[in-house]
């Protein structure tokens, strides 16, 4: 991870085919999934983790740096984010990310949203629809089986509500994704794809990772059954380095 500016950097590895400049206004996540990655990469226990909270003076850092962005002639979106949710439950007080959103656009500068919030999301669309061609949404989608996703994803929004969120976005002209990633269960990820591909754009399919369950899965099999159906129905996609090299 390197710092380009206070609080948006530039991404590496697995990130970085996600996109190549984020940011993260908050400081751990509330919605408490099992399989996340982001406690070990932050040096925190899990528990900790879910115990969000606001980053010092995160907004003003965050002005500041998309000034500097917009001084550059940066193209390249901000995702919103990688290391948190922008719509965890914590936003719905702060409201960081739609001041976030509101200061990429004033300065020209395109955002990506990734986020398993739902409805909350939804909050912001009105921006997002009135700077299309600055403006990308999208939801991670893991389970179809609401009970495992409860499990797995406690406090993030169901599945459904995520789904319509999607649609809600396309309607209005927004450029939708998908995140396959993490890959718990294949057979629901497949279904995910049947169940979504009419108001998604594009999506990106990864592997799961820092999970036990990782190994139960067939991923050679996995790799050419979501090509062959994503093929089929015509979407765009981008498979993850890690997947395309089994």
């Amino acid at each position: 991870m390197t710092k380009i500016t206070s609080i948006i950097y530039e991404t590496k590895g697995r990130a970085k085919e996600y996109c190549e400049l984020a940011a993260n206004l908050y400081r751990g996540c509330g919605h408490g999934c099992i399989y996340c990655y982001a406690p070990s990469a932050t040096f925190r226990k899990r528990e900790d983790f879910r115990n969000a909270t606001v980053r010092a003076d995160a907004l003003k850092k965050f002005e500041k740096d998309v000034i500097e962005l917009e001084k550059r002639g940066e193209t390249r979106p901000v995702l919103l984010s990688f290391t948190t949710d922008p719509y965890q439950p914590l936003d719905a007080k702060e409201e960081l990310t739609r001041k976030a959103i509101m200061l990429l656009h004033k300065h020209g500068l395109k955002v990506e949203i990734l986020t398993k919030g739902g409805k909350l999301s939804e909050r912001d669309f009105d921006l997002l629809s009135e700077n299309l061609e600055l403006s990308s949404y999208g939801a991670t989608l893991v389970f179809t089986n609401e009970v495992m996703r409860k499990e797995i994803e406690p406090n993030a929004a169901p599945t459904d509500e995520r789904i319509e969120s999607l649609k809600k976005a396309h309607k209005m002209g927004i450029h939708t994704f998908v995140s396959l990633e993490p890959v718990w269960d294949p057979d629901q990820t497949l279904e995910i794809i049947n169940i979504t591909h009419d108001f998604v754009d594009l999506y990106k399919v990864g592997k799961l990772h820092y999970n036990k369950q990782n190994k139960i899965v067939d991923w050679k099999c996995f790799k050419i059954e979501v090509i062959d159906k994503l093929k089929t129905y015509g979407n765009k996609y981008y498979i993850k380095k890690s997947l395309q090299d089994i």
